[in-house]
C-alpha cells in the first residue's frame, strides 16, 4: 500500500491534486474536456440546476436520449463519480440544447 508521509492515507484512493472542467453541450451534445486528453484517476460529474432537460452521460461513445447514465441535476442531486483514467473519455447529451456539466477530476 502506498501512503503519504503527511497524511498516512493510500494515495490510490485519495488525491491532493486535480482541477476542473466545465462542457457547454452544442446542439444538445459535448465531450469531456473538448475531447483533448487529461488524465485523471476519476471525476465528479454534475449538471447546474439551471439545466432545462434530463443530460446522460456515456464512457467512450456518443451519448442519446436513450443511451448513458442519466446525471443527478444540481443542487438537488449528488455529483456522480466516475472512475475513469481520462476526463476526454466522457461524452455528454442534454435535451437542452446548451446546458452545462461541471466536471471535477482528480489526479
Amino acid at each position: 500500500m502506498t501512503v503519504t508521509a503527511t497524511t498516512n492515507q493510500n494515495t490510490i484512493l485519495t488525491s491532493t491534486t486535480g482541477g476542473a472542467v466545465r462542457v457547454t453541450c452544442a446542439t444538445n451534445v459535448g465531450q469531456g474536456n473538448g475531447g483533448i486528453s487529461l488524465p485523471c484517476k476519476g471525476c465528479w460529474v454534475s449538471t447546474l440546476s439551471s439545466s432545462t432537460e434530463p443530460t446522460r452521460v456515456n464512457i467512450g461513445a456518443a451519448a442519446s436520449a436513450i443511451l448513458g447514465v442519466q446525471v443527478p441535476e444540481g443542487p438537488t442531486g449528488s455529483p456522480l463519480w466516475i472512475p475513469i483514467d481520462d476526463v476526454s473519455k466522457l461524452y455528454f447529451y442534454s435535451g437542452g440544447a446548451s446546458d452545462v456539466i461541471d466536471i471535477m477530476y482528480i489526479l
